[in-house]
């Protein structure tokens, strides 16, 4: 009886963990996401501070300012605490590669709007009823008047910027973001539902614990974990190294992208191919991880054209490393199947 609830209580201490560092990532890649989106968007229509500080004329198309409106979606449907460290760390790599200044108090405004749009965050069905609706545009009335005040009495912009952003921010988030919502809410969280498809997950449902899945309002997505790790590594890897040239006007040195590109797969290979033949079970965070850095080596590859013979026999050598590990894992998973069968006892 004692042996039993041990075993209940450690199972249920390595669910817990589980679900922390599922929770942990979520949301780092949730937040890197956000300034992923907020850095590129301001490279095409500027950030949300470039019409004040760059003093840019105000045409009546400037009124409506993309990036604020997504980063303002994004922040009521992440929450409070991704709005403000998304708005800050995205603000500022964007004044780092485009401002000769950093004009700190504007990370901290777009900070701020970030935290103060998404105190009334996102949950399935809130949307449906109008007075949430009406909260919304209230929020994000009060969070344009805050942003204003901060504008107008702590970093002494012009009153003229004032009610530049406040005509913003009436054209482009107080009423529109709660349409978007209310129709966000219908089409991905009227039902539950479970979007699991051979194409994305490359595992049937009975090895489902090989999968991970989005979370759109009550709509699950499930994709392959270590696939979805490797995309994930390639499109983090290719905004760093955006990021890293625009910054310091350098590109990824070639020597260095062959180290890595060298180093990077090696794990990935470890745990694909010890879980291949049988030696231990990988687990969602290893594959996770190590499909991350094999991501993040695919993109490198791109840096490494002057070597492109060598790099040619890297890959081919680690494509015949994952041949061989398949050919004997399968065998030994066949041997195994063998031996079961001779050793489970016929029934008449």
């Amino acid at each position: 009886m004692d042996d039993n609830l041990t075993n209940n209580s450690n199972d249920s201490s390595q669910i817990n963990e589980k679900n922390i560092l599922r929770v942990i990532f979520l949301n780092i890649l949730i937040s890197i996401f956000i300034i992923m989106c907020y850095f590129y968007l301001s490279e095409f229509f500027g950030s949300i501070s470039t019409p004040f500080v760059k003093n840019v004329d105000f045409p009546l198309f400037i009124f409506f300012s993309f990036p604020l409106f997504v980063f303002t979606l994004f922040s009521i449907l992440a929450g409070k605490f991704h709005g403000f460290i998304a708005g800050l760390i995205g603000e500022f790599l964007y004044q780092l590669a485009y401002y000769d200044v950093i004009y700190i108090h504007w990370c901290f405004i777009v900070a701020i709007w970030g935290f103060a749009c998404g105190i009334f965050k996102y949950k399935p069905m809130k949307y449906q009823k109008l007075k949430n609706l009406g909260f919304t545009m209230v929020i994000l009335f009060v969070s344009s008047l805050i942003t204003i005040f901060l504008m107008r009495f702590v970093y002494q912009s012009s009153i003229n910027h004032c009610i530049e952003f406040l005509i913003q921010s009436l054209l482009t988030v107080i009423f529109l973001i709660p349409l978007v919502l209310f129709f966000y809410d219908k089409a991905l969280a009227t039902e539950e539902r479970h979007f699991y498809q051979l194409l994305f997950t490359h595992h049937p449902i009975s090895q489902s614990d090989h999968t991970f899945y989005f979370k759109f309002g009550r709509t699950y997505v499930y994709f392959c974990t270590r696939c979805s790790g490797i995309m994930m590594g390639g499109i983090i890897a290719y905004f760093l190294t955006h990021l890293f040239e625009s910054i310091y006007n350098v590109e990824v040195s070639p020597e260095i992208a062959i180290i890595l590109c060298i180093i990077f797969p090696i794990p990935g290979l470890i745990d694909w191919g010890a879980q291949r033949m049988l030696v231990r079970k990988a687990t969602t965070e290893t594959r996770l991880m190590t499909g991350f850095i094999i991501g993040s080596a695919l993109h490198l590859l791109s840096f490494t054209q002057k070597y492109t013979i060598f790099m040619i026999f890297i890959v081919i050598l680690y494509f015949s490393i994952f041949g061989i590990l398949l050919y004997f894992g399968s065998k030994k998973e066949m041997r195994l199947l063998e031996q079961e069968e001779q050793t489970t006892p016929s029934t008449s």
